[in-house]
Parts: structure tokens; C-alpha cells; sequence
């Protein structure tokens, strides 16, 4: 593992691997690394005809919470066969972590009023939404996984702004990760983990198969995945703010800088 690391392997969900790779990959390969992707999760969408029931009663609700493309994706399977459903929400506020969710939700479900896609993480993305939303109004209807954490709802919740929480998918290890982790390992690579989930799977694995985790150069999508990373015992590499191509780009390149600024100082 030592050595220099030009090779960047974005450890994602099956069906992030061609939707969102591309737009990292690119801007990783302009500043001359190998980008590869490690297929780490598999996505099973559930609950998909309960949540048409919600969407179809939009009168209820005051705007839409979505932490993930996966949420875009289970929204988009509920109205497959009746897009008119989602003529109503397109006018109402649609709460977004990040810009990539925001560019789903506005290309596959034409949501135009997103709202906080500049903040990369659902804490910040909390504390805007209690900026906004009056108490006592409708509640915000909030697709979400199987392992969401609470940071939304506690903080939107104790302010008083009801939430209505709907599980829309659950979080799998790839049947894959097994047989290509240990391929990816074989090179001298910065890690990328976009989420808690990731860290589990790959740190289940690496235990499994002996391996040294902290010989793992791991770089952190946010502060949950950070925490994630460090209770599981990496030495964190470095960490992006947000979940978008520029705050990686960003962040491997401070921690590349300050690695070889190190090493200068100990020659």
C-alpha cells in the first residue's frame, strides 16, 4: 500500500456505479489520477406502493425530504405508471443534501423548487429546513433507508415540524465485494467511502481476510462517514464537507499536499 497513490477507488451502491461515478471520474482523471469503482452495495427498494399512496395525497403535506439519489429512485418507481402524481410536489420545496440528489431529484422527477443543496449533510440540511418551515404546518414527507439515522427528525422534530418518515429502501452488501476488494488492495489506491454503510461492508471484509485497515488510505464522504471510519479503526486520510466531485477533489488534494510536505521536511 505504500507509495504514490494515483489511483482512486470510489467504494459506492450498485446503482450509484453508473449514475454518479462518471461525474467523479472525470474531474479525478483531469487532475490525473485512475478513478475505479468498488461495487460495495446493492439497493432493495420496499414499502414502493405505500409511498404512491403518500405522493398521491399531496394535499397532506408540506414539501419532501431527500438524502440520497436512492430516495429520487424509489419516488421515481412509485410514479412509473402515473408521472401526474408528481405534478403537484413540483411546485412545493424538496429539501436536498447535496447537489447530486438535487440533480436528480430535478432531472428524473422535474422537482424545480429544491431546496439546501448546499449542504452536504442532513445536520446542516436540518437546520435550514427549521429555518423555513413554520410549526404547526403540514408535515414534510421524508423518503428514506432502512438505517437513516435520526439527525433529521430529532432536530426538525424538537422544533416543533412534524416529519412523516417512509423506509423506501434497504442497504445490502454486494454479492461482488468479496471477490473485488482484494483485487482493488493489490494497488496503491486512496479509498473512498461515501457511507456508513460502506465502511461496515468493506471493514466486515478486511477482517475477514486478515487485512491491515490501518494500511488503508480512506477518505471520508462527511462527518457521520468520518466517525464511521474511525470507530471502525482507519486512519483517516481525509475528508470532503460535502458529497460532490469538487469537496473530494478538494480534500485528497490538501491531504496529498500536507503528506509531501511531511516527507520534504523529513528528508
Amino acid at each position: 500500500m505504500a507509495g504514490n497513490c494515483k489511483i482512486v477507488v470510489l467504494c459506492k451502491g450498485l446503482s450509484e456505479k453508473n449514475n454518479t461515478q462518471e461525474t467523479y471520474s472525470k474531474l479525478l482523471e483531469s487532475a490525473g489520477y485512475n478513478c475505479e469503482c468498488l461495487q460495495t452495495l446493492k439497493f432493495e427498494f420496499v414499502n414502493i406502493s405505500d409511498l404512491r399512496t403518500c405522493l398521491s395525497a399531496v394535499d397532506r403535506y408540506s414539501g419532501l425530504i431527500l438524502t440520497s439519489p436512492r430516495t429520487v429512485e424509489a419516488i421515481a418507481l412509485a410514479v412509473k405508471e402515473d408521472t401526474s402524481i408528481l405534478y403537484h410536489w413540483e411546485q412545493m420545496p424538496t429539501y436536498c443534501v447535496g447537489s447530486v440528489t438535487e440533480s436528480f431529484a430535478r432531472n428524473q422527477l422535474n422537482l424545480q423548487h429544491c431546496v439546501g443543496s448546499q449542504f452536504g449533510n442532513a445536520k446542516q440540511l436540518a437546520e435550514k429546513i427549521v429555518l423555513d418551515i413554520k410549526k404547526n404546518s403540514k408535515p414534510l414527507l421524508y423518503p428514506c433507508s432502512e438505517i437513516a439515522r435520526e439527525t433529521i427528525s430529532c432536530i426538525v422534530g424538537d422544533s416543533g415540524i412534524s416529519i412523516e418518515k417512509i423506509i423506501v429502501y434497504r442497504t445490502l452488501e454486494s454479492e461482488t465485494l468479496e471477490q473485488e476488494l482484494p483485487k482493488m488492495l493489490e494497488k496503491s489506491s486512496i479509498f473512498v467511502f461515501f457511507s456508513p454503510s460502506t465502511v461496515e461492508h468493506i471493514t466486515a471484509q478486511l477482517k475477514k481476510n486478515f487485512y491491515n485497515i490501518k494500511d488503508i488510505k480512506a477518505v471520508a464522504i462527511g462527518p457521520v462517514t468520518k466517525d464511521a471510519l474511525i470507530n471502525s479503526g482507519f486512519n483517516v486520510y481525509a475528508t470532503a464537507n460535502k458529497p460532490e466531485p469538487a469537496a473530494l477533489m478538494q480534500a485528497i488534494t490538501v491531504a496529498e499536499s500536507i503528506e509531501n510536505l511531511k516527507k520534504n521536511n523529513l528528508t
